[in-house]
């Protein structure tokens, strides 16, 4: 009771493992229960605020410290780190430049894999971040060997840390620089995809964020949130009903962003082999990546506080269970990886 009533994660902690020690069932089991709850979305919002912090971004900040008020945690040492981060950004942040002003001294890294012959200046008004999807493949797309099509902001990035980025440590969690990044956005905001060079790795994973994060609408539509939501409150992780329900509303949503979801969801597996190098596992990712997917339309302060745990909870199952969910696109990618060693064999 005192633990819930300090909002103490120490304490709470404390409290369930001598509670467990003793016997649970020796005391009120709803206390219990709201014990662990409270104690999971305390954690998982602390680790929300430290990775905010660490990635220096305005709208994660907001989006961490926005949880954190609602949760009472203002004395906790990460929510006053957080908050000092986002007051110093918001003193100086004057908004992702876009086009004009002078380009940041850089200095010669490699090439980003030249990604689409389609991204040609725009010949109408159309925005690439903070624009529907379907503008951002007008302005650019990128082919996979799948035959399907994603825009070549997502493909570039992508393909880039494939190349150069797998064992980056803290990759998608410390922050890119923000003058590079800026740059590189506005390149791809004129459809210049294949001549654009990233500084580094950060920089690259940064961009990638920046564009999934100004969607105007989620990969997961608002409409599907709740329908999410509800599916994953009711069952656990791995359960095959869930996955059931997940792939039925996949197949569901517009295939422009279940096949950029798709082709996301393997790459952050991959990536997550790369944990015991890059100090990023799937949780890491799920938290890094949860916001940006799946948020509802309209976030009010009791969404922030019942979702957000579930939130990271139905990302983690996308991303484990991505051959699941888009079974076909597993077979297709199988097969290009199958006849690309054939050919590797051959060519010896």
């Amino acid at each position: 009771k005192q633990g819930l009533q300090l909002n103490n994660t120490d304490m709470l902690d404390m409290a369930l493992k001598t509670a467990h020690q003793i016997g649970a069932k020796n005391f009120d089991k709803k206390l219990i229960d709201q014990g662990k709850e409270r104690l999971e979305r305390l954690t998982t919002t602390r680790q929300f605020l430290d990775m905010a912090s660490k990635q220096n971004d305005k709208e994660a900040l907001e989006a961490a410290l926005g949880r954190a008020k609602a949760l009472g945690m203002h004395d906790y040492k990460e929510f006053k780190a957080a908050d000092a981060a986002y007051k110093k950004i918001s003193r100086g942040f004057l908004g992702v430049w876009i086009g004009g002003g002078k380009k940041s001294s850089r200095q010669n890294s490699p090439t980003a894999r030249s990604v689409s012959k389609n991204a040609s200046p725009m010949e109408k008004k159309l925005k690439l971040f903070g624009g529907p999807l379907k503008e951002g493949l007008a302005l650019g797309a990128a082919t996979l060997s799948s035959g399907e099509k994603v825009p070549a902001v997502c493909h570039s990035c992508i393909e880039h840390i494939r190349l150069q980025g797998m064992t980056t440590e803290g990759i998608f969690r410390v922050p890119g620089n923000r003058d590079n990044m800026m740059y590189i956005m506005s390149q791809f905001e004129k459809g210049r995809a294949s001549e654009v060079k990233f500084e580094t790795i950060h920089d690259t994973a940064g961009v990638l964020k920046q564009y999934l994060r100004k969607l105007p609408e989620p990969l997961i539509p608002f409409a599907y949130y709740k329908a999410f939501i509800d599916v994953a409150n009711k069952h656990k992780n791995g359960d095959p009903e869930r996955l059931r329900k997940f792939k039925e509303m996949i197949d569901n949503i517009p295939k422009e962003a279940s096949v950029l979801l798709q082709y996301l969801c393997s790459f952050i597996k991959d990536l997550a082999v790369c944990e015991p190098i890059t100090k990023m596992g799937v949780n890491n990712f799920a938290i890094v990546f949860a916001p940006n997917i799946l948020r509802p339309e309209v976030e009010t302060q009791e969404s922030m506080i019942t979702d957000m745990n579930v939130t990271i909870d139905i990302m983690q199952t996308m991303i484990s269970y991505v051959e699941n969910l888009w079974p076909e696109a597993a077979k297709k990618k199988a097969e290009a990886a199958e006849k690309k060693k054939r050919e590797a064999a051959e060519s010896q």
